[in-house]
């Protein structure tokens, strides 16, 4: 593998995808483990991505900001709650969990517009905010075929495991008043 190489690999891979610099530095390093065997040649490799990270940031191939913000809202579509969206979306695109949070605003109204955001830390929000997954998944109340303890129970479980609070599901599910 020669440098013009990794630089190629670099080029196609921010083109395919909205990457941070650390997503595109530990790429490269993978690709570099899996292509080189000589260990001297593949120290020389790692050594140079770093430099060919930031040269790629400054042609504007990689965004932190984007890419954490697009995986940011990509959880939140996907039903998790706002905390942890936030972790999915640091652990994914590899950027700080500042930053991502600095994106939540921003993410929670592209990819929730049905929730107005004033205070994203509001219980009632968080409230909204399940609401809106389990109607884009059929879940809960929105369930088009019968509901039973059995499918209540799993989409309970659907919730913690997207990061919403006991007193949020029951209210969620409806389950305030029988609890």
């Amino acid at each position: 593998m020669t440098e013009k190489r990794l630089q190629n690999i670099a080029i196609y891979y921010c083109q395919r995808y909205v990457v941070s610099k650390s997503k595109l530095e530990d790429y490269l390093k993978q690709s570099v483990y899996r292509e080189v065997k000589d260990s001297e040649a593949r120290q020389e490799l790692f050594d140079l991505i770093p430099d060919l990270s930031i040269k790629m940031a400054d042609f504007g191939y990689v965004n932190d900001k984007e890419a954490a913000s697009a995986k940011l809202r990509s959880a939140l579509r996907s039903g998790y709650s706002a905390a942890r969206a936030v972790y999915k979306a640091s652990q994914a695109s590899m950027v700080k969990s500042e930053e991502v949070k600095g994106e939540l605003r921003s993410a929670v109204q592209d990819a929730l517009p049905e929730i107005g955001v004033d205070d994203i830390e509001a219980p009632e929000i968080a409230l909204d905010m399940a609401l809106a997954a389990l109607e884009r998944s059929k879940r809960g109340g929105f369930r088009t075929g019968r509901e039973d303890e059995t499918t209540a129970r799993r989409d309970i479980a659907w919730l913690q495991r997207r990061g919403y609070s006991f007193e949020v599901i029951k209210k969620a599910m409806g389950l305030d008043e029988i609890c």
